[in-house]
């Protein structure tokens, strides 16, 4: 009396075998991802030979102070505010029990996954630009690419994310019965 049955329920993509390598993923990137932020990411040089550390979380804490505030919010959508959201939503996917979730939910995904690198691209621009003088330069350092494992870790456990739901609801439409008129089958192709 006050069970469910089990074919009403699904389980969480985290209790299936294939979905255990993603949280595995999704734990590192989530552990690589705050290093990233605060670690020194680039060094620059002024004059030659006076060098600054600056982290990406920096660099938005630094342009907010200097009343950069477009250029800051800017870089901290895309920086922290994106990634973020990113990675709580794939915890939110890899974990949701009950109701699979909708297209809608892969879509948002997706939609997130898109601006996953432009901040690494932004510091490979500067730290290319300032290549060429002798009065300024840039290095990158540690924090980028620690930044940038974190940023492919998430790349990856979300296009497995993506694949493990797509494959959910196809077995979904194969199951359900045709509608009266219907022929064939409703997976399309």
């Amino acid at each position: 009396m006050g069970a469910e049955p089990t074919s009403s329920r699904t389980t969480a993509l985290a209790d299936r075998p294939e979905g255990q390598v993603t949280t595995a993923g999704l734990l590192l990137a989530s552990i690589l991802y705050p290093i990233g932020l605060f670690a020194p990411a680039i060094e620059t040089r002024h004059l030659g030979w006076l060098r600054d550390d600056h982290s990406l979380a920096g660099l938005v804490w630094g342009l907010a102070s200097r009343d950069q505030i477009w250029l800051a919010l800017t870089v901290g959508l895309f920086s922290i505010a994106f990634p973020l959201t990113k990675l709580v939503w794939m915890w939110r996917l890899q974990f949701r029990r009950g109701v699979p979730p909708g297209p809608t939910a892969l879509r948002w995904l997706e939609r997130l996954g898109k601006w996953s690198m432009a901040d690494v691209l932004i510091v490979a621009l500067t730290v290319f630009t300032l290549q060429g003088s002798g009065w300024l330069g840039a290095q990158p350092e540690i924090g980028i690419a620690v930044f940038a494992a974190a940023t492919v870790i998430a790349m990856l456990c979300s296009g497995r994310i993506s694949a493990q739901l797509r494959a959910m609801e196809e077995r979904k439409a194969a199951s359900e019965p045709l509608l009266p008129g219907e022929t064939g089958s409703r997976r399309g192709g």
